[in-house]
């Protein structure tokens, strides 16, 4: 008997391992949330750093708080007290902690009209807000971090996708094949065609540099995506047959294990 008790508490020990490792790992911002390491933020600062948030206004108070809640990007958190109104703004910045992209994750005021509260996930972040004036009240809506800003998952399509197998053991001949790189060969494209191409996915699939980079034509005209279709197979000097194949985000998701990694370059 108590061998079989012995059994079961081990095997749901295992169980609730297997399901936190499995887990996806979540911070929930609302208004009422706690940060540690508050740090204020005086006039000055907020003018020359976070003025296009909001004008400063000297009776709210305004904090930052550092942040690393999503993968591969740095982030924080600002947010702005009042007892009527408060708001949370997440940050996306650049390499010189200046400010890319910024998004409301929490908001509420003494009438109670108007809520958000947000999931930020390692690989996304989730706004929810509800508004007793709109129709539907409850709105979500699903962001991924880019060099270029917070997109929305619904509108990523992948137009364009080029794949590399491993780097060795036995190397990926393409890779070889490949003479300028494709960081390389977007940034003179460019540069001289007056563009700029603001979605570019990466997919890690292995141990060994196996990945694929998945590019988005948004904004851009047909002949301009033509253009640098054909240009790019023609300079790399290899043309796989899923190149332009169109695929979204969700497609992404579903099309590969969970455990991959992904990033937005």
């Amino acid at each position: 008997m108590k061998l079989n008790i012995s059994y079961s508490i081990l095997l749901l020990i295992i169980f609730l391992f297997i399901v936190n490792g499995n887990a996806q790992e979540y911070f929930t911002d609302t208004v009422g949330a706690v940060f540690e390491n508050k740090r204020a933020i005086k006039k000055k600062e907020w003018n020359s750093n976070y003025e296009m948030l909001e004008q400063y206004n000297k009776n709210f108070k305004y904090y930052t708080v550092e942040s690393n809640k999503l993968s591969n990007f740095q982030t924080c958190f600002v947010i702005r007290e009042y007892d009527s109104e408060s708001i949370h703004w997440l940050l996306l910045l650049d390499e010189k902690q200046k400010v890319i992209d910024f998004l409301m994750t929490a908001y509420d005021n003494a009438e109670g009209f108007l809520e958000i509260k947000s999931d930020c996930y390692t690989d996304k972040i989730t706004v929810n807000t509800y508004n007793s004036y709109e129709k539907p009240e409850e709105q979500m809506e699903s962001y991924v971090p880019s060099s270029k800003g917070f997109l929305l998952k619904n509108d990523l399509i992948f137009e364009y996708s080029e794949s590399y197998g491993s780097s060795c053991c036995p190397r990926d001949p393409f890779r070889d094949s490949v003479k300028v790189g494709l960081k390389e060969f977007v940034t003179k494209f460019e540069q001289e065609n007056s563009i700029s191409l603001k979605e570019t996915y990466m997919v890690i699939q292995g141990k060994e540099g196996e990945k694929t980079y998945y590019l988005s034509f948004k904004g851009w005209s047909k002949a301009m995506r033509e253009k640098f279709i054909k240009k790019r197979t023609y300079e790399a000097a290899f043309l796989r047959s899923n190149t332009s194949t169109k695929v979204t985000y969700n497609d992404i998701i579903k099309n590969n294990r969970k455990e991959l990694i992904f990033k937005l370059n």
